[in-house]
């Protein structure tokens, strides 16, 4: 299994990470999956035509007056891609940027925001590409990860993220750089469905507006200096996140406490410990600050236990 170093010490496992990630690793599955069925069979012919063919004929986003739209195209168009490189960025964005979300929000929250980011894709894309001059089949899965990184640039604003993996930058100046060119080059002949990344980005935006507190969801995106990693954090959590802070007073909210579900995680060293809401407070705070990557072994435990448990009580 391939392991690379990462800041701060320590190994990152990517096989490690993809057994406590069920969605992203069953999404990464599928979509190289039906890349190499296409690669290995698509020229195959049945009763004479080739996989390819149907393929693309059932199975991509076909616009609404063409003839070949059906209703399972808005799904089934977010598993096919044109290229290696298509699908090897698709992929790396998915990995990288929905690794942390599907921990922190458990597999059904994330696999709910990651379709309808896609389905966000795809409707703006049939609804207005034909304003603009008509519009072809769509393909590809950038509608959802779009979705992902206006995610990571609203809940992870200050990450350093590496723009064409050689600029760093702040994730909230990367991401709305990527939003900026993508608006810049809508009607742009160059086979970019620019369209449905904005859609996707707009419906994750709207999704992530309704669960977290409303506008208050961008008081995490501020001048550097403004406030710490820890009050960016709680300001973007708080409303409606996966794992809010407790009340500082006794009213008569009731906060999604780990220890109302109850659970205990394996320590490294062995034995066990039992899980409190500071905990959780701890290690959200230290994501905040220094990322995902820089946690411990016993801290990823503690949060992808965290989130199964909350992801079965609702």
């Amino acid at each position: 299994m391939a392991n690379f170093n990462r800041p701060g010490g320590g190994r990152v496992n990517f096989g490690g990470f993809l057994h406590n990630t069920p969605v992203i690793r069953s999404l990464l599955y599928a979509n190289v999956g039906v890349f190499l069925f296409q690669m290995f069979f698509g020229k195959l012919r049945l009763s004479g035509v080739p996989f390819d063919f149907y393929i693309a004929k059932y199975l991509y986003l076909w616009p609404l007056g063409s003839g070949n739209f059906y209703p399972w195209q808005l799904i089934s168009y977010m598993f096919l891609h044109g290229s290696f490189m298509h699908i090897a960025f698709n992929m790396l964005a998915l990995w990288m940027f929905g690794l942390q979300f599907e921990v922190i929000w458990g597999p059904k929250k994330f696999l709910t925001y990651y379709f309808l980011c896609g389905l966000g894709g795809a409707v703006a894309h049939l609804l207005i590409s034909p304003l603009l001059g008509g519009a072809g089949p769509l393909i590809g899965a950038s509608g959802a990860v779009f979705g992902l990184l206006i995610a990571y640039g609203l809940l992870f604003p200050d990450q350093l993220v590496f723009v064409f993996f050689m600029l760093p930058m702040k994730a909230k100046y990367a991401i709305g750089l990527f939003v900026v060119l993508e608006f810049m080059s809508v009607g742009a002949a160059d086979n970019v469905g620019h369209l449905a990344h904005l859609g996707g980005a707009v419906v994750g935006l709207i999704y992530l507006l309704a669960t977290n507190g409303g506008l208050k969801l961008f008081s995490g995106i501020r001048m550097p200096g403004r406030n710490s990693g820890s009050e960016s954090w709680q300001s973007r959590s708080g409303g409606g996140g996966m794992f809010r802070k407790r009340p500082t007073d006794d009213d008569d909210l009731i906060d999604a406490e780990y220890h109302d579900i109850g659970g205990t995680v394996t320590k490294a060293h062995g034995g066990t410990r039992i899980i409190t809401q500071e905990d959780i407070d701890r290690i959200l705070d230290k994501i905040a600050a220094s990322g995902y990557q820089n946690l411990s072994e016993e801290e990823r435990e503690i949060l992808i236990e965290a989130s199964r448990k909350m992801d079965k009580g609702n």
